[in-house]
């Protein structure tokens, strides 16, 4: 079988749904190379999986974020703080991102790279001239490509003063990530390519050979002229793990509506922003609010008779039981929570997250706050909304019945076959070579 190495910007949203493919390719006979930072080995290997760690500025540990990027929490949410996380998390690791990865294609003869959208130490092999195996870019975030009947902040529209708008507000998003964008064509220069790159994130989705986009068409705006390279292939729902449910989960019957809200994995050091507002808007309601702090200690909040609070608890224990998800707008866990068919209320302005609940208001499976630090009255206003009025969770439930007809994993593992199978870069190359050390 192929040898496939999978290089992966190390924070959990990228590195969980990336995890799931390897393991996957792996289990169909792939010899699968994990490349992420150091604090991923133990789950790599716990996998199966070869793992190697990224470099220098690459190999980062994403819970000392503000340690590291220490200027970061001095950007505004929004435009400036995505030009920053841009030019200073993703375009500053490419050397070490890149010299890691041409290494590993040396040394080891791999057949194809795949990676996640924003690892862009892809970017001089696929610009550059010499040789080299194909490359698969991952979507586990929102599709990135301007175009002018969809506005990057309030969606599709093809009106005569929509398209005014549109262009307006992506003349505003391309301004503002300005500096991402020249510190970007800058480095790739000193890699001698002369290619100048508009935007970073159109570019992650544009130039890799494929692009696999996790999520149904129906989730993402529409898009006119779909670029060649780009296949949606449904949403990546992680596999259900033996733990055990806790007693009081347990006891949950649905004689009442259950809320369940999370910060996710990243943005859950200040639980003031979502899950506290939740907490305090729902103290009062007739409805079990079950609260799980992404990994983090939770304990500290104060917690009224009908909330339940867990440091970890996987989706796949809450969701069946849930009737409303609350979330700061992680696009993995939107997906799952839309796989069970729950209606969504969306509080995001950080990262991508802005991005994910306007598609989730725009696919009508929720509700946008479009904030990230929302009142416990607009909380609640929400919560009542999508409790009493029954369309949202009729088109969350279609939007389940459309992701069960996708099969993420395995389709990957035939588009990944096809492509290694069609590439010149194994043309005429032994398929004989030692096996990977365990």
């Amino acid at each position: 079988m192929s040898r496939i190495l999978v290089s992966v910007t190390p924070a959990p949203g990228h590195v969980n749904p990336l995890l799931l493919i390897a393991e996957h390719l792996s289990k169909q006979g792939h010899e699968v190379i994990f490349n992420s930072a150091e604090i991923f080995r133990e789950k790599a290997e716990a996998a199966g999986l070869n793992f190697v760690s990224l470099n220098g500025k690459a190999n980062f540990d994403y819970r000392l974020l503000l340690e590291i990027f220490p200027d970061r929490a001095t950007k505004e949410p929004g435009l400036p703080q995505l030009n920053y996380d841009i030019e200073q998390v993703f375009v500053a690791t490419i050397p070490d991102q890149y010299e890691g990865v041409q290494k590993l294609i040396e040394e080891l003869d791999v057949d194809l790279v795949l990676t996640d959208l924003c690892f862009m130490g892809s970017f001089p092999l696929i610009l550059g001239t010499s040789p080299r195996p194909p490359i698969v870019g991952c979507g586990i975030i929102p599709y990135w490509m301007r175009r002018p009947e969809v506005s990057p902040f309030t969606g599709p529209d093809s009106t005569p003063e929509g398209m005014l708008r549109n262009l307006e507000h992506n003349r505003q998003f391309e301004e503002g990530l300005a500096g991402s964008t020249a510190a970007l064509n800058q480095l790739l220069r000193g890699y001698g390519i002369s290619t100048s790159i508009d935007l970073a994130l159109d570019a992650s989705c544009m130039l890799p050979d494929v692009f696999l986009q996790f999520t149904a068409e129906e989730f993402e705006y529409p898009i006119k002229d779909k670029p060649k390279n780009l296949q949606f292939v449904g949403p990546l729902v992680p596999k259900p793990t033996d733990r055990e449910e806790p007693e009081w989960l347990k006891r949950i019957d649905g004689s009442k509506p259950v809320i369940f809200v999370t910060q996710g994995t990243i943005a859950n050091y200040d639980f003031g922003q979502l899950v506290g507002p939740t907490i305090a808007a729902l103290a009062e309601e007739n409805v079990e609010v079950i609260v799980t702090g992404g990994g983090v200690d939770i304990t500290g909040l104060e917690v009224p008779p009908n909330v339940h609070i867990e440091r970890y608890l996987p989706y796949h224990l809450v969701l069946p039981r849930t009737d409303v998800f609350i979330t700061n707008g992680g696009y993995n866990g939107v997906q799952q929570a839309l796989s069970f068919g729950v209606p969504i209320i969306g509080a995001g302005a950080t990262e991508d997250k802005p991005f994910v609940c306007a598609r989730v208001a725009w696919s009508g499976t929720g509700i946008d706050l479009k904030t990230g630090n929302p009142t416990s009255e607009q909380i609640r206003d929400a919560v009542r909304l999508i409790l009493s009025d029954s369309k949202y969770r009729e088109r969350a439930k279609e939007m389940a019945k459309i992701f069960s007809q996708y099969n993420a994993l395995g389709t990957t593992a035939k588009v990944i076959k096809s492509t290694i199978e069609s590439s010149p870069w194994r043309a005429g190359k032994s398929q004989e070579r030692e096996t990977l050390p365990a």
